[in-house]
């Protein structure tokens, strides 16, 4: 409904009665205009929405196991009757500049409670290997014949047995990592989930 003036006093608005067309038209151009650019929002989602993969990906690694046990000259070591929760992330056996001359076995493991825990192991003498594998951490107390570190947002166990470090560490809490240290084997290998 319109007011234009009329007769009367002047200055005074009136009602005429009459529509608008023009406010129809507006408020209509307005919804399509709406519609239009949340048509194009709607599509660019389409376009370029990916779903969110697992972060964590698992690895098998028992080649990378197994052939570091038929190079290395000591008994390379891999947990025993780890359950479906302990994944496994990463596994290398290589020379590393850390390790230099030797090669050394890694295995990477996100824990049951989402936590990372790793295993070091290799006979180099560097000093430098040790230091990659501890991180930022002081020695603290023995336990079990293993030497502990604490830092702040890492733990590691380290034990040298006849010449060959081993190094159980992460950011995962101290009963993940002693027990993962109390399950390694010489033996023992991956199962097959």
């Amino acid at each position: 409904m319109t007011t234009e003036a009329t007769p009367g006093e002047p200055g005074e608005l009136r009602p005429t009665g009459r529509p608008n067309a023009r406010l129809r038209q507006s408020v209509t151009d307005m919804v399509r205009s709406l519609a239009l650019v949340l048509g194009a929002v709607v599509v660019i989602m389409l376009i370029t929405w990916r779903p969110s993969p697992d972060p964590v990906r698992v690895v098998d690694p028992t080649p990378v196991l197994i052939g570091a046990r038929i190079e290395a000259g000591y008994p390379v070591l891999y947990p025993d009757a780890l359950s479906p929760e302990w994944r496994p992330t990463s596994a290398r056996w290589e020379i590393t500049e850390a390790s230099m001359p030797a090669p050394a076995w890694h295995l990477g493991f996100v824990t049951p409670a989402d936590t990372y825990a790793q295993i070091g192991q290799s006979a180099t003498d560097n000093q430098s290997y040790v230091t990659s594998q501890i991180g930022n951490t002081e020695p603290a107390d023995a336990w079990q014949g293993w030497q502990r570190y604490v830092g702040p947002d890492q733990r590691a166990l380290l034990r040298v047995d006849d010449g060959v470090t081993v190094i159980v560490s992460g950011t995962a809490e101290w009963p993940d990592l002693e027990f993962l240290a109390t399950r390694l084997s010489p033996t023992a290998l991956p199962t097959v989930s």
